[in-house]
C-alpha cells in the first residue's frame, strides 16, 4: 500500500528574516501558489525558519548556552507570536511539513556564497541552532488538525570544503556535534512525543557530498554515537546505533546529485541498502553544458548566468571519465583555477545553479531534469519518502537577471520580459505532480 506523499516547495525562494516578513510571505506567496497548483484543500509546505525567526517563535529561549545539556531550548512553549503564526497557518491552510533549516542566516544577502554554510558541523553552534529550530517544528506538530509525529529538518551534511578541506579529522569533529544534537533530539522527543529527524544535505564541495562519501561519513556518525552514547544514556552500543540511524537522515537534492554526475536511483537503492533514511527528496535540476570547448554560443549563456550571491559550483567530466570539481563558476574561465585543465578536456560540464524544473533548453546548454523523473519514481514506488520539495531558489535572481535583458536568463525562465515568480513557481509544482503521478 502506497504512503501519502506530500510536494511542497521550499520557501527559501522568498526574503524573509523576521517572522512578520515570513508570515507576509505565506500570505502573498506560498497560499496563493499552493492554492493554484492544489485548489482549496489543506497544502503542505517546507517552512525555511532562519535563527531570528526561531528565536521569535520560542517564548524566553536564549540565545544556545555552550552546553548541549539545554532545557531552556527543549523546553521552551510557543511565544504568543508562535500562537498568532500557528492561527494564521490554520486561516492559510498550510500544512508544515518539514523545515528547511539550512540557512539561517540571511538568505537573499547580496552576497551569500560560501556563508550559507555557517556554522558548520564542526561548530557547536550549528547544533544549538538546529535543536531550537527542531522545538520550533515540534509546536508546528502539534497542531489540532496535523498531529504529526515525525518531521524533519534539513540542514548541511557537515562543512564546506572550501573552508575546511575534507579529512578523517573534519568529519570526526562534525561526527560528534551531530550525535551531541541527536541526543537532544532524543530528549526532546522523550519530552514531546514527537520525533524531528536531521536531514544532512550534502551539496558540491561539501561533506559527504557524493552518496558514496555520505554513507562512508553516515558511519563515522554511527560509530561516534556507539562510542558516546552507551556511558550518556545507560544503553547498549547497538541500541545507540539504532537511535543515531534513528535520528539522522538524508534530505537529497536531486540536482546536487546530477551535479556530482550521479544516477539517482541507483544512489537511492545504495542508500536504502546501507539503512539509510530518506527523510526529504527535493525535486531540482541543475545545468549542464557539453563539450564546453566546441560549444563557445552555450559557454557564453552559462557565463552569462554568473552572478554574485550564490555559490554556483561546477563538476567537470573528462573526456578520460576524471571527475574535477570546481568551487565556483567563475573558475571556468580563470586559468590558475582550471587545476592544469582546459575546457578542451571536457566532455561534460554541471554547475549547481537551481533552474525551474519546466526550463526547456535546447542544444549544449541544458538541465539535468531528466534524471529527476525515474528517481521520483522510485522512491514513490519505495516509499522511501512522503516529503517531496521543488526548490528553484534562484528565482529572484534568474527574474532580475531576466529584466536586465539577460538572454541566457530569460531562456532559463521561459520568458522575453517581466518574470512572474508566482506563476512560475506554480507551474513548477504542476510539473513536479505530473511527475509523481499526482492530482
Amino acid at each position: 500500500m502506497k504512503n501519502t506523499v506530500h510536494l511542497s516547495y521550499s520557501t527559501n525562494v522568498h526574503p524573509a528574516e523576521s517572522l512578520a516578513d515570513l508570515e507576509r510571505s505565506v500570505r502573498e506567496y506560498v497560499a496563493p501558489i499552493s492554492r493554484v497548483a492544489f485548489g482549496d484543500r489543506v497544502a503542505a509546505t517546507n517552512l525555511r525558519i532562519g535563527i531570528k525567526q526561531a528565536d521569535e517563535l520560542l517564548a524566553h529561549a536564549p540565545l544556545p548556552s555552550n552546553s548541549f545539556v539545554n532545557d531552556d531550548i527543549l523546553k521552551a512553549a510557543p511565544s504568543p507570536a508562535c500562537a498568532s503564526f500557528l492561527n494564521m497557518l490554520d486561516e492559510t491552510k498550510m500544512d508544515v511539513v518539514s523545515i528547511n533549516a539550512f540557512p539561517i542566516r540571511d538568505f537573499h544577502a547580496p552576497r551569500v556564497k560560501e556563508q550559507v554554510y555557517s556554522p558548520p558541523w564542526t561548530d557547536g553552534g550549528r547544533g544549538l541552532y538546529s535543536l531550537k529550530i527542531a522545538k520550533v517544528l515540534t509546536h508546528f506538530m502539534a497542531r489540532p488538525d496535523v498531529d504529526r509525529k515525525v518531521a524533519a529538518i534539513s540542514v548541511p551534511s557537515g562543512v564546506f570544503n572550501g573552508l575546511y578541506p575534507d579529512s578523517d579529522e573534519v568529519r570526526t569533529q562534525a561526527a560528534h556535534f551531530i550525535t551531541e544534537c541527536v541526543r537532544e533530539l532524543l530528549r526532546l522527543e522523550q519530552l514531546t512525543g514527537r520525533t524531528v529527524q536531521l536531514g544532512l544535505e550534502p551539496e558540491p564541495y561539501t561533506t559527504g557530498e557524493t552518496i558514496p562519501e555520505f554513507i562512508r561519513y553516515f558511519h563515522t556518525i554511527l560509530g561516534e554515537a556507539r562510542a558516546k552514547f552507551p556511558s550518556q544514556l545507560g544503553i547498549n552500543r547497538d541500541q545507540a546505533e539504532a537511535i543515531a540511524r534513528r535520528f539522522v537522515t538524508i534530505n537529497m537534492d536531486l540536482c546536487h546529485q546530477a551535479v556530482e554526475f550521479e544516477d539517482p536511483v541507483e544512489e537511492l537503492k545504495r542508500l536504502k541498502a546501507a539503512g539509510v533514511t530518506l527523510s526529504g527528496l527535493h525535486i531540482s535540476a541543475a545545468l549542464k553544458l557539453a563539450e564546453p570547448a566546441t560549444n563557445p554560443g552555450a559557454l557564453e549563456q552559462l557565463k552569462a548566468l554568473d552572478e554574485p550571491r550564490y555559490l554556483h559550483q561546477v563538476i567537470g567530466k573528462t573526456h578520460s571519465g576524471e571527475i574535477v570539481r570546481y568551487e565556483d563558476l567563475p573558475h571556468l574561465w580563470n586559468p590558475k583555477k582550471l587545476k592544469g585543465k582546459t575546457l578542451a578536456d571536457f566532455v561534460e560540464l554541471r554547475c549547481h545553479f537551481h533552474v525551474p524544473l519546466f526550463a526547456d533548453l535546447t542544444g549544449a546548454l541544458t538541465t539535468t531534469r531528466d534524471s529527476a523523473v525515474p528517481a521520483i519514481a522510485y522512491s514513490i514506488q519505495e516509499n522511501l519518502t512522503d516529503n517531496y520539495i521543488a526548490e528553484t531558489y534562484t528565482w529572484n535572481v534568474l527574474a532580475g537577471l531576466a529584466q536586465t535583458g539577460n538572454a541566457a536568463a530569460r531562456s532559463v525562465v521561459g520568458t522575453s520580459g517581466t518574470v512572474d515568480i508566482r506563476e512560475g513557481i506554480a507551474r513548477e509544482l504542476n510539473w513536479a505532480k505530473k511527475a509523481m503521478g499526482i492530482s
